[in-house]
């Protein structure tokens, strides 16, 4: 908690001092367009009625000025019309609260009956909700009702509590993309921007009781045709940094749980100083750790690490709290974080937000090898029917000569999906159960899965597998490692196969060639699934395999 307190509270008393000097900064004027943007200032803030979907967010971190307590929020508009058991509306509101120094949470969704004033050239939203409460966010105005530039205040009520908050923005605007529009997900699109630091003050009431808040906030907006209810899961981030960087992070995922190493999939967007921002998509983002929800039991990412040669960056980061998750209108955990570490060698420290829509399962194991007989020439072999890019995972190997406890080990924290067992201690005729148990490194997400069949060691063993009832000798070696980095090999040799090649799902060929007894080279291919083809006359054999970086 005391990590939030001494990076905001100094930082929060500079903005003020010099609040008056950013006032009269050149950006601060209407209209304003930041060069090579598609993004313009302050029509863009208003609403877009022919574009699909369009939300406007804040979020923030807020100290009491009596009491010292920190705390948290989140306020998200949607305009997207629809109509549920008959009742109409025009999209929903978000209200997030959370007292950091306790962990208490509180989250209501509200149905937003109609805008009654929805502004198309600035930003003012009037709205009001199905309980026939009205809210509004809008800019502040001069007496004349001159727009005043990047400032505003807004207003927003739940059962559990309220905020009436002024802000100011103390930065130009960040540009995703470096225009402002790029491509999200495989077929939808988002214009954005960010303002990634803004002054604010006012009175939030929490569980009853109100007192008056100093704090920042983050405001992001978007409008386009990705939607994140029916869109490609993701994790959003926002960071902004003791040494004045703020970052936006998005990752997002594939319906099969990939995370493609493309730019319509990742992008980072640096706020580095007024006259410096950029977008990247060169970077690497590691999950760490995980935790489910005490309601729903929904399993969310709580631990990252992003690194990039750009700048230089190794940041951890993670969630202040492991219970912040909204239900309606769909299920996403949303809170703060703190972060840690280097840019540029130079140590710094930061806090932030987390919008996670990408949940994660426990792993579903099965163990495909061997059958009924084997010997060390073949590989105990098992896959994860339900794989995920964002979830790597370590694997135990335990056999049993009764298919029941106790298990002894095998080996630990294996990180394939095989094992070649050469220092066993059996003789011909034994035999033995094989159990291989799955984890998230920290044990968050676990799965395991036993043998079908006792197996019997035989080191003469060289004919038929009786689990697929292949012949051995002839059947197709087995790729590995899975998953795989820059190169793949065969086990046994090729020996008899011809030619190879290697397409995506879709049956796209990628790579091929012939066998040469030397390992085969795939470094080339993206993150993803693939289907890897031996040939020979008469036969094809085909397998998939994952790669991982």
């Amino acid at each position: 908690m005391n990590r939030i307190r001494h990076i905001y509270i100094p930082a929060i008393l500079f903005l003020i001092a010099i609040s008056g000097t950013l006032r009269a900064q050149a950006w601060k004027v209407y209209p304003y367009t930041p060069d090579g943007s598609l993004v313009s200032f302050p029509v863009d803030e208003g609403w877009h009625p022919d574009e699909a979907i369009e939300w406007w967010y804040i979020a923030g971190h807020l100290e009491g000025t009596a009491s010292g307590t920190l705390y948290s929020f989140m306020l998200t508009y949607f305009y997207y019309p629809g109509d549920t058991l008959g009742i109409s509306y025009d999209g929903f509101r978000v209200l997030n609260l959370a007292n950091d120094d306790t962990g208490e949470f509180h989250t209501e969704t509200m149905p937003v009956r109609s805008y009654n004033d929805l502004a198309t050239d600035h930003l003012h939203i009037d709205a009001l909700l199905l309980n026939n409460v009205t809210e509004h966010w809008m800019h502040k105005e001069e007496p004349d009702g001159t727009l005043i530039p990047f400032e505003y205040e807004l207003s927003a009520t739940s059962d559990q509590g309220a905020i009436a908050l002024s802000t100011v923005s103390q930065k130009p605007p960040l540009i995703p993309g470096d225009d402002g529009l790029f491509d999200q997900g495989a077929d939808s699109y988002t214009y954005y921007y960010s303002l990634t630091e803004n002054l604010v003050e006012g009175t939030l009431t929490f569980e009853g009781s109100s007192e008056e808040v100093t704090g920042s906030a983050w405001i992001d907006r978007q409008y386009g045709t990705f939607n994140p209810n029916t869109g490609e899961q993701y994790e959003w981030f926002y960071l902004q940094l003791s040494n004045g960087m703020d970052l936006n992070i998005w990752n997002l995922f594939t319906p099969e749980n990939q995370l493609p190493d493309h730019p319509a999939y990742k992008h980072i967007s640096v706020y580095v100083d007024s006259s410096t921002q950029y977008t990247s998509h060169d970077f690497k983002l590691e999950r760490l750790s995980w935790a489910k929800m005490p309601v729903t039991e929904n399993c969310y990412a709580q631990e990252w690490r992003l690194t990039s040669e750009t700048d230089q960056l190794d940041l951890t980061f993670s969630t202040l709290h492991h219970n912040s998750e909204v239900e309606i209108p769909f299920n996403f955990f949303e809170g703060p974080t703190t972060a840690s570490g280097t840019v540029n060698g130079t140590p710094v420290t930061g806090v932030g937000f987390a919008e996670l829509v990408k949940s994660y399962e426990a792993p579903q194991i099965r163990i495909t090898r061997p059958g009924k007989e084997w010997n060390r020439d073949f590989p105990i072999q098992w896959e994860v029917q339900n794989p995920d890019d964002g979830r790597p995972l370590l694997f135990d190997l335990e056999y049993s000569s009764t298919g029941e406890e106790p298990w002894s080990a095998i080996a630990t924290e294996i990180s394939d999906t095989l094992f070649y067992w050469n220092d066993h201690p059996f003789v011909n005729g034994d035999s033995c159960w094989f159990r291989v148990e799955g984890y998230t490194a920290d044990k968050t997400l676990q799965g395991s899965a036993v043998s079908s069949v006792s197996a019997r060691y035989d080191d003469q063993y060289t004919s038929i597998d009786q689990t697929d009832g292949v012949d051995m000798k002839r059947a197709s070696p087995t790729i590995y490692p899975n998953p795989a980095g820059d190169m793949l090999w065969l086990h046994p040799s090729g020996e008899g196969y011809q030619s190879y090649s290697v397409s995506d799902l879709t049956g796209r060929l990628l790579l091929e060639g012939s066998l040469t007894g030397e390992g085969i080279h795939i470094g080339t291919l993206e993150r993803g699934v693939y289907l890897f083809l031996l040939e020979r006359p008469g036969l094809t054999s085909v397998q998939r395999f994952i790669k991982k970086r």
